[in-house]
């Protein structure tokens, strides 16, 4: 049949399954069913030997965020309806930045969003998150059956629900501020128990998606859980205090929610978690958005990968790209020199946007899969997402990565696993980033029977009650392919207390992987009293190195006494990996007497493994005080061991760190440097402040070694900055930051200078800096450009009167930068300099622009009356920078004959006859202004607006725009976040199309649409379509190119087609992945200084090196 008339019945045909009755007073809008999900398929790149299935699709379910199976093989679907209805995210609400960067606790967020909102903060609660069941009730391999198990999450306080996961009949789901349990009692698929186990999770409002999820129970029989950036406070069941406010972690817990731990932190937006076949934990960690790459990490016990979210809002992201902590581990010289020894390094740089994650369990795609991970890569439109799948292997404690490759693409993918019944399933988003209403559940499924021959079936088995199956059957199914019916068939031996059985299993032969499970089901009992550790210590002397390291690992984690002998024997003579485990557990007993053992094996890693170095802290912290800590000061340690006890005293937060600020081995101080500062140890902070530095002191030293003067803020610490800031051989990036620190000396910011953690400094005397400034200016005089900008801005601030002679001559030399001059003839007016007026009117006829600009802007203060005449010739002949200056200065005035002026020229810009560089300019003087005059021409301005054009309200913007604010926005402006998707000569990502030559054939105008309306034009090769053609067939690709009679089509296996248009019955789009509401973000000063800056970048990039 003619295609149309397919896409046209499949609108038509009724929908067939069973919705159940859903909350009467709450219906979010989710759009009707529709043929989209279905023709969507036709677009998705996947091997060849895999074939694709519709399993569900709106309105059965919409904007989906992750889901999981229970054992009877439905779906649990977390949907969210909150995004930035609630949900919201600091780059829409910078106004309140500060403020959030200070919270300690989810109740502080209440307050503040009472404060920043008023009675509107009720409309965070008008939306609602929750989790939707999905069934196949008729076995056909599709979803008939709906139900919303749980809703109602929709306090202010509420984060997204991004973690659900269901478990022998209790479903546990992840919301913000709390992890909450619910059961299905009577098995109508409504949850009618719920139970939050712990409050106090999101702290902070940070990025919206970074919420709390991950949920998986590791082979250890606890839950385990994650949380981005956004923080935590939380007291757990037993009163402990659980606090880091500021970066994100992994947790873990009992299943019904008691000793709750921190299981590692400082991650920046972990969104799920994977264990595989071997206990290993491992996480996608997403980037910055400034450059910085995606991390594949191996969540290592206590480990801090050394994100904290107040980075993002530094425009360089301090030391997160200064000190390269994104990087793996050596990755290059520049890496091994300055990346930080307190941070647990990524394995490899992967992905863009790590979503839903899932080890492959061992059914369904066959045995060359084993151990393979599938990442959903979520990049906000389909074209440029999917799903990715790829491999680690040992390296010694850590891993390393083998290959990787795209599994799956054009599909916004949120999460990804396998069913019990073998099939891969994937949610899909649908289009951009806020939820469109939409949402599809795809399964991805082998051609060919790939399951083992003689092996029950998963899906069969996992419908048991495990409660009626002997544990000699347990045993068996403990050998069974797939891991989680392993895992399944352990857990029922523990809760059986079936020690006896578990033992055999550790019996097994060789390397058989029911032999683990057996050790951990022992290491369950042990934990919870109800077995000896005799067993597990005899596997400690076992001849396979991986059943070793496994009977290690249970023992540390239980913290058997009797184990100690052998976490000694192997933390000297083990593997790695038992080394790694043994060093652990040697912190956990506490034991002095085990220091030696744990200095000798840090002395012999020599650095070389990252994760025996954290093991080697994490046995020094649990076995040292700090008096121990420092004793390796010495210097016949080796430098790994110093190394090691800096970062253990570092966790300690000891000020006996200071006594390492001298260490000869610039790491080691640097280190020390590191801890004292970024954690604020009062006690040790004067004695960085007093630290000796050269021209050779690495970067990371010298700038904590200024903050630190700068925070103690007394006249000599001043004196030490303003020395510094004079040092000519210094980097000019350096002293730069120290005539910083002096301009803000008197009223220092409350944010940190180095780190950017919310951290005010008390009210300070006025002209504490005075007479550094004075003593050292002229040395600050030497130096580039800016420098001697900055040093004449301290000039003018601390009123250094005898260097007015030697500000007139920088503002004389017409060689000089003309930023150089404008700031020197400012400071001369500032200093009150002799025959000041005659200087400026003078200025004001000077060959720079920006110097008869700011002559005027100046002038007006001193001679108002003299100076409007100027301003408004200036307005009607002078260059943009004299024009935007004199609307400014004119509106400043508020008199009678400037105001005449700007009224006139308002007219002409009514009349079309305006400049358009200082259009946007007249409207905002315009709008600030109260007389009848200006409100009656702005009400013209807005009238003449074609409201059927979104361009229409801001073509103001294509013109006047200031570059270099314009490259700060691209870069740095963490509302905008434009390189996060876009690269502009190799700098940003790629997500995105690359910008390098965006202008060289689009317009001013392509440029602002898209910027207020991503969605009208798509650029090529980012926009996915589907044709349905006249003759019946559907094709799908991205947009190549395309001219009057056809499009260049690429299909999902990257054939170029043509396509002609006149053959085209109907056709889809995806949309942008860049958000619908960046325009909301930026202010129309903003957009036009970012159009300004697009509109030059003309050149292809060509890219150099390994970039």
């Amino acid at each position: 049949m003619p295609a149309l008339r397919f896409f046209t019945l499949l609108l038509l045909l009724p929908v067939s399954w069973h919705i159940a009755a859903l909350a009467q007073d709450y219906s979010p809008d989710i759009k009707d069913a529709s043929n989209e999900g279905q023709l969507a398929m036709e677009g998705f790149q996947y091997p060849a030997f895999m074939e694709v299935s519709l399993w569900a699709a709106e309105p059965m379910l919409a904007n989906p965020v992750a889901f999981g199976f229970d054992e009877q093989g439905r779906m649990y679907v977390c949907e969210t309806f909150r995004q930035q209805k609630g949900v919201e995210d600091n780059r829409g609400h910078m106004n309140w930045l500060e403020t959030d960067l200070s919270l300690t606790t989810v109740e502080e967020r209440l307050e503040m969003f009472k404060k920043y909102l008023g009675e509107d903060v009720a409309n965070y609660a008008k939306e609602q998150d929750r989790i939707r069941l999905l069934e196949d009730t008729d076995d056909d391999g599709k979803a008939d059956k709906s139900t919303i198990f749980a809703d109602g999450f929709n306090d202010i306080l509420d984060g997204t629900g991004a973690g659900v996961l269901a478990i022998d009949g209790d479903v546990y789901y992840t919301c913000i501020p709390k992890l909450y349990k619910f059961r299905d009692t009577n098995g109508d698929g409504k949850a009618d128990h719920q139970e939050a186990l712990h409050h106090g999770y999101g702290v902070r409002v940070a990025f919206r998606g970074h919420d709390m999820h991950g949920l998986i129970v590791g082979p250890d029989g606890r839950l385990y859980f994650s949380i981005g950036d956004r923080g935590y406070n939380v007291i757990t069941k037993e009163g402990t205090h659980l606090v880091r406010p500021d970066t994100g972690a992994v947790f873990r817990c009992e299943l019904d929610g008691s000793n709750l731990e921190v299981f590692a932190y400082g991650l920046r937006n972990p969104q799920e978690l994977a264990f595989d076949d071997f206990g290993n934990l491992f996480t996608g960690d997403n980037n910055s958005d400034s450059g910085d790459q995606a991390r594949w990490v191996y969540v290592l016990e206590g480990g801090d990968t050394g994100w904290r979210m107040y980075f993002q809002y530094l425009s360089d992201r301090g030391p997160w790209n200064r000190e390269r902590m994104w990087y793996p581990y050596q990755a290059d010289e520049e890496t091994t020199a300055v990346q930080p020894a307190y941070i647990v390094p990524p394995i490899v740089n992967i992905s863009d946007g790590p979503s839903g994650l899932v080890c492959y369990p061992g059914v369904g795609l066959g045995p060359e899969y084993k151990g393979r991970f599938f990442l959903a890569d979520f990049r906000g439109s389909s074209g440029a997402s999917g799903i990715r799948h790829f491999a680690v292997t040992p390296h010694g404690a850590t891993f390393k990565f083998v290959d990787h490759g795209w599994f799956i693409q054009s599909i916004l993918a949120t999460d990804v696993d396998f069913g019990y019944d073998g099939r891969m399933y994937v949610t899909d988003w649908v289009d951009g980033w806020e939820g469109p209403g939409k949402g599809r559940v795809y399964t991805f499924s082998h051609k060919k029977n790939r399951e083992p021959e003689n092996v029950e079936p998963s899906d069969v088995i996992m419908k048991f009650n495990f409660n009626d199956i002997e544990n000699h059957e347990l045993t068996h199914l403990c050998e069974h392919p797939d891991r989680r019916v392993r895992q399944r068939a352990q857990f029922q031996l523990v809760k059986n207390n079936a020690i006896d059985d578990l033992d055999q299993l550790t019996d097994l032969r060789g390397d058989n992987i029911a032999r683990l499970h057996g050790i951990w089901g022992l290491g369950q009992l042990l934990r919870q009293g109800k077995a000896t550790p005799d067993r597990l210590i005899a596997l400690m002397n076992d001849p396979v190195k991986e059943v070793r390291a496994q009977a290690i690992q249970v023992l540390a984690d239980a913290k058997s006494e009797a184990a100690y002998s052998g976490f000694l024997k192997a933390v000297k003579r083990g593997s790695a990996r038992e080394k790694y485990f043994a060093a652990i557990g040697l912190g956990k007993l506490q034991k002095a007497e085990s220091q030696a053992a744990l200095i000798e094996m840090l002395n012999e890693n020599r650095d070389n493994d990252p994760a025996l170095r954290h093991a080697g802290v994490m046995g020094l912290v649990g076995t040292s005080t700090a008096d121990d800590l420092t004793k390796l000061a010495d210097v016949s340690s080796h430098e790994s061991v110093r190394l090691a006890a800096v970062v253990a005293l570092r966790r300690m937060k000891s000020p006996q760190l200071a006594k390492f600020l001298n260490d000869p081995n610039v790491q080691v101080a640097v280190e020390a440097a590191r801890a004292i500062h970024d954690l604020e140890i009062e006690a040790a902070l004067p004695a960085l402040a007093e630290l000796k530095v050269t021209p050779k002191t690495p970067d990371a030293l010298l700038r904590r070694v200024m903050n630190a003067n700068f925070r103690l803020g007394l006249a000599e610490n001043a004196e030490t900055v303003a020395k510094l800031a004079a040092e000519t051989r210094l980097p000019e990036s350096l002293r730069l930051e120290a005539v910083e620190e002096l301009l803000n000396w008197d009223q220092p910011p409350n944010l940190d200078r180095v780190i950017n953690i919310y951290r005010p400094l008390p009210q300070r005397e006025p002209g504490l800096a005075n007479q550094a400034v004075r003593n050292n200016l002229g040395g600050m005089m030497s130096g580039g450009a800016k420098l001697k900008t900055q040093a004449i801005k301290l000039a003018a601030k601390y009123e250094v009167r005898d260097v007015a002679s030697h500000l007139d001559e920088i503002f004389k030399n017409k060689k000089n930068a003309a930023e150089m001059r404008v700031e020197a003839l400012s400071a001369l007016d500032a200093v009150g300099a002799e025959e000041i007026r005659q200087t400026l009117e003078t200025a004001t006829k000077d060959q720079s622009d920006q110097i008869r600009a700011t002559a005027r802007e100046l002038l007006a203060v001193r001679a108002p009356e003299k100076v409007t005449p100027m301003l408004g010739e200036a307005l009607e002949k002078g260059t943009r920078i004299e024009r935007q200056s004199a609307v400014k200065v004119l509106a400043d005035l508020n008199s009678e004959a400037a105001d005449e002026i700007l009224l006139k020229a308002i007219d002409q810009l009514i009349a079309g006859k305006a400049s358009p560089d200082v259009q946007l300019d007249l409207i905002q003087v315009a709008e600030r202004k109260e007389s009848d005059a200006f409100k009656t021409r702005l009400a013209t301005i807005e009238e003449n607006r074609d409201s059927g054009d979104p361009l229409s309200a801001y073509l103001e913007c294509l013109e006047g725009g200031d570059y270099a604010r314009g490259v700060e926005i691209f870069f740095g402006n963490a509302a905008a976040s434009c390189r996060r998707c876009h690269k502009v000569n190799g700098n940003g990502s790629d997500v995105g199309p690359d910008l390098s030559a965006v202008s060289k054939e689009n317009s001013r105008k392509y440029l602002l649409e898209s910027i207020v309306a991503p969605n009208a034009k798509i650029a090529k090769g980012f926009e996915t379509v589907v044709f349905a053609m006249d003759d019946g067939r559907v094709v799908s690709g991205l947009v190549k190119g395309e001219d009057e009679k056809s499009y260049r089509l690429m299909k999902p296996m990257g054939e170029i087609i043509i396509v002609e248009k006149d053959k085209i019955d109907a056709q889809a789009k995806g949309k942008s992945g860049m958000p619908d509401d960046i325009v909301k973000q930026l202010s129309k000063s903003d957009i036009r200084d970012l159009v300004e800056y697009l509109s030059t970048l003309k050149t292809p990039h060509q890219p150099k090196g390994h970039e």
